[in-house]
């Protein structure tokens, strides 16, 4: 059965457009995931040049190389005493995957096939920051939480700003990545919207009329 209403129908063709979606973001992640990779070691190697050496890609995931030292692991094959640079690695599509919802939104709206393109596009542009910022969030975090309490105190942090980072993670990681996509979809689709969203409108109160 069909549904009748358009934001129904709309509603419907998103949740068909999704799984298509998501499954071309996971397999061309490698590639989608370069610029945001990019971007992420520009910002930290750039605000934080004391900790962060560089962010490189490892596939769906990004390595950061930081510019502290640690001991080797002592069931390696490194000589007791052996130090070595302190990496860790960021899955990055928790914090991606806002793309596919945006271009499920978009493919669902019926508006021209041009209009689709050049809108997924823009979307899809303006969408870079939240995975940036997502990543760059927990590497901080790692540093200042998770690491040695010496690595934390060269780091330079101080109650505030570290409640500070915990709250941007959380930003970060529970809401940027499931919202954003849909306030820049809305925002790219006013008239779309004009046409879903019911119009109120509110009778004038009527002028007596004077003797």
């Amino acid at each position: 059965m069909t549904p009748r209403r358009p934001i129904d129908r709309f509603l419907l063709r998103t949740l068909l457009w999704l799984a298509p979606m998501f499954v071309l973001w996971y397999v061309l992640a490698p590639l989608l995931l370069k610029p945001v990779a990019g971007w992420t070691h520009f910002a930290l190697s750039a605000l934080f040049p004391h900790a962060i050496a560089a962010v490189e890609q490892q596939g769906p995931a990004v390595d950061v190389i930081t510019r502290f030292t640690v001991a080797a692991p002592a069931e390696g094959s490194a000589p007791a005493g052996a130090r070595g640079q302190l990496a860790f690695t960021i899955n990055a599509l928790k914090y991606a995957y806002g793309l596919p919802l945006l271009l499920a939104l978009t493919l669902a709206a019926p508006v021209p096939a041009g209009e689709k393109l050049f809108r997924g596009v823009v979307g899809g542009l303006l969408l870079i920051p939240v995975p940036v910022w997502g990543i760059a969030c927990e590497a901080l975090k790692v540093l200042v939480f998770d690491m040695d309490p010496a690595i934390a105190a060269q780091m330079g942090t101080t109650p505030v700003t570290r409640e500070l980072l915990a709250l941007a993670y959380q930003l970060g990681y529970l809401i940027l990545p499931a919202v954003t996509p849909i306030l820049i979809w809305a925002a790219l689709h006013r008239d779309f919207l004009g046409e879903l969203l019911p119009q109120t409108r509110l009778a004038a109160p009527a002028t007596p009329k004077s003797d």
